[in-house]
Parts: C-alpha cells; sequence; structure tokens
C-alpha cells in the first residue's frame, strides 16, 4: 500500500490543481502526504560578485514569500480533507537543489510533480526529471492542464516487456487493485523479439493475480508511439497510464528517451512512471 506520499510544489506557477490531484490520491489510500515546495536560486553564491549580493537576497525573499503562499494552499486543502500531513520548503542554486530533491524523492512510496509546460517554463522543471533517474521510487506525472478530481477507475498499462516496464506495473499495484478496468497497450510488438514477456504472456500473468485485462496492439512509427498510446487513452477514458521511463546516460546524467520524452511533453492524464 501506498502510506507516505510527497507532492512537489512549484512555487512559481500555479499548483492549486497539483495539491488537489495529490490529496486526493491521499485520501484514497489513507497516507500521509508531505507538501514540498520547491523554490530556486538563479544565482550560485559561490561564484557571485559582491554587486550580486542584493539580487540574491531578493531572490531569496521572492523564493520564501512564493513558497509561503503555496504551503498555505496545501495547508487548507489537506486540513479541509482531514489528510495527516506536513509541509515544508527547499530553496537553493540549481545543482544543489536537484539533489535535496532527489534525496527527499527517495523516502516515499510515491512522488507526485506537475507535467513542465514548456510554453510556461518553470523554475523547477528539473523536478520531474530528477525524481524519475533518481529516486528509485515511482513518480506520479500530473498533467498542467489536468482539473477535476483524481480517480483511477480505469488504467491503461503500457507494457513492451522490458525492465522499466515491469517495474512500473509492481510498482502500481495499489492502483490497480481499486481500478475498474484495466487496459494493457503494446506498440510495435516483435514477438521475436521480444522474448517471454509478451503481451499475451503478460495478460495471463495479470489474470492469475486477479486483474484482468483487455490487450492492445498497436504500430506507430517511432516518433509517434507517444500520440497512439495518448489517441487510445482517449477513445478509452483512461483515468491514469502505468508506464516505464526510459533515458540515455549522458555525462554521469539521464537524458529522456524519445517516447518517454514525447509523453512528458504532451501528457493529457496523470501518468504512473518508474524508471
Amino acid at each position: 500500500m501506498l502510506n507516505d506520499i510527497a507532492v512537489l510544489l512549484p512555487v512559481d506557477r500555479p499548483a492549486g490543481p497539483l495539491i488537489d490531484c495529490a490529496a486526493a490520491v491521499a485520501g484514497l489510500f489513507e497516507a500521509h502526504l508531505d507538501g514540498i515546495a520547491c523554490a530556486y536560486q538563479a544565482l550560485n553564491p559561490m561564484i557571485a560578485f559582491e554587486a550580486s549580493a542584493v539580487v540574491m537576497a531578493a531572490q531569496y525573499e521572492t523564493g520564501v514569500e512564493q513558497a509561503a503562499v503555496v504551503l498555505d494552499q496545501f495547508e487548507i486543502v489537506t486540513r479541509r480533507l482531514n489528510i495527516p500531513h506536513d509541509a515544508k520548503s527547499t530553496f537553493n542554486v540549481s545543482y544543489a537543489a536537484t539533489r535535496t530533491v532527489t534525496e527527499l524523492s527517495r523516502l516515499y512510496d510515491l512522488n507526485i510533480v506537475g507535467q513542465p509546460d514548456s510554453s510556461k517554463p518553470s523554475q523547477t522543471d528539473f523536478i520531474s526529471e530528477a525524481v524519475l533517474f533518481g529516486s528509485g521510487r515511482p513518480m506520479l506525472m500530473v498533467p498542467y492542464i489536468n482539473r477535476g478530481a483524481f480517480k483511477a477507475d480505469r488504467v491503461l498499462i503500457c507494457w513492451d516487456g522490458r525492465a522499466p516496464a515491469a517495474r512500473a506495473v509492481h510498482n502500481a499495484a495499489p492502483f490497480l487493485r481499486k481500478a475498474k478496468a484495466i487496459d494493457v497497450v503494446t506498440v510495435n510488438e516483435n514477438e521475436d523479439t521480444v522474448g517471454e514477456a509478451s503481451l499475451a504472456a503478460f495478460i495471463t500473468h495479470l489474470a492469475r493475480r486477479d486483474l484482468p485485462a483487455t490487450p492492445h496492439r498497436l504500430t506507430a512509427a517511432t516518433s509517434n508511439i507517444h500520440n497512439a498510446i495518448l489517441s487510445l487513452a482517449a477513445d478509452n477514458d483512461t483515468d491514469l497510464i502505468v508506464m516505464g521511463g526510459y533515458g540515455h546516460s549522458r555525462f554521469r546524467e539521464f537524458v529522456l528517451g524519445g517516447a518517454t520524452r514525447g509523453m512528458f511533453e504532451s501528457l493529457t492524464v496523470p501518468a504512473l512512471i518508474s524508471h
């Protein structure tokens, strides 16, 4: 079960829908919810000139004020819904903020983050990738267009037979147990390369766990896999997508793989993602 959940809140964009979604998830599982307001300092104090001290101080004060506003919103919602909770904030330069958020995210059964919006860049757009690749925990990404209460009546599992997908399914077990319908989609499955972990074998495995599921086989160009999945999700009125998160190692950091990046950019329903 999910007993301890965190929601990582940006301070420079509206946080209300993200707070509402996190509170709904916590209520669904009767879990404790920590709200963590994440502020970002653009200037590095290690290299800043003395003349920049005033700017740095102003950034800090602004960050503190923004975090207080967001955490006040969080307190109002969680108290109204009688959800056990704590509230805290982090404030640091980018590299240190990434490390702090990653370390914090390892403590929770689930981390809830907002989807970055490329049309409205946020100082904390780094959070989602940091949590995905550094936490070792499942991440629930909430679309920036998300409105209304969270539910998981119909779940869509993205299956390719690889380890991240298997981990995502394992991490999604609490949601799958509460779902009224489960769909499983595979895109461009090649039975010669997928081996024993085929879609058919996976459907059988779910049935043995009393989780009947409907299979879907799609074909799509590599660059369009995410759109094919999201189109199916829309057709089926999917509430939650479950998927593995893929990346490529580059200079000791992970860079999102193509299909995963497409989902990050185009997400339309909440997605539980595991690496």
